[in-house]
């Protein structure tokens, strides 16, 4: 039987100032690593918002979106089907933060809920759940991060590739087989040593969001942890 994987955490060039490679590389590179499906979740925040000036809200996410938009066409060229997802950044007091991946999501959704990322936490859970969307704690263990009330999200990152950053995976792994939520993978790629770290491996190739969302909820994937060091993934 054919398996198939899936990207669930990566940032483009062209919409994450933090991002050093181009949507179009991107693609390319992940073709190359046997990818069927990227999700690409650009970072949504107030700080990186405010570089945009005075520009509307709906050109900022017209803006967080280019990347995708380039990704999308060029990626229809290549057979790699690239899906919108986001990383949304809520800033806490005491100089804690949290980010969250929003699987489900469109266009409109962003276009409609003006500087999201001062939301709460339950408020964006709520109107996440009423749409059916997930919610997805990211690297939940990094420094500085808070832990969010299990109440409010769908989902815990457990491993998360990012070369450049210390997410304390096993931690993290450990704490979500401890819940009865939702665990995922994603390479969190930014630069080219995040590549094809992370992701899901299912046994039907994931060609909308909606099938993605689909197959979060069944847990009928397997995780990918670090296929670089040649790690075992998880089984559901």
């Amino acid at each position: 039987m054919s398996k198939y994987l899936t990207e669930l955490h990566l940032h483009t060039k062209e919409s994450s100032l933090c991002s050093e490679i181009p949507a179009k590389q991107m693609i390319e590179e992940y073709k190359k690593q046997g990818y069927s499906t990227i999700v690409i979740t650009d970072h949504c925040s107030k700080s990186k918002f405010s570089i945009l000036g005075e520009a509307t809200w709906v050109e900022k996410i017209d803006y967080m979106y280019k990347g995708f938009d380039i990704a999308k066409e060029y990626g229809s060229n290549l057979g790699i089907n690239i899906l919108l997802g986001v990383e949304i950044k809520l800033q806490l007091s005491n100089n804690k933060y949290s980010e969250y991946l929003i699987y489900g999501i469109d266009r409109d959704f962003l276009y409609e809920n003006e500087n999201i990322y001062d939301y709460t936490l339950e408020k964006l859970y709520k109107i996440c759940n009423k749409k059916g969307y997930l919610v997805v704690q990211a690297h939940p263990f990094r420094d500085n991060v808070q832990l969010a009330q299990l109440e409010y999200i769908d989902g815990i990152e457990v491993f998360n590739g990012c070369q450049n950053e210390i997410s304390r995976n096993d931690k993290a792994l450990e704490y979500g087989n401890s819940t009865n939520k939702i665990l995922t993978s994603g390479s969190d790629f930014h630069r080219l040593d995040d590549l094809a770290r992370g992701g899901i491996i299912t046994n039907i190739e994931i060609k909308d969001i909606n099938k993605l969302v689909e197959i979060l909820k069944s847990r009928e994937y397997e995780l990918i942890k670090d296929r670089h060091k040649m790690k075992e993934s998880i089984q559901y």
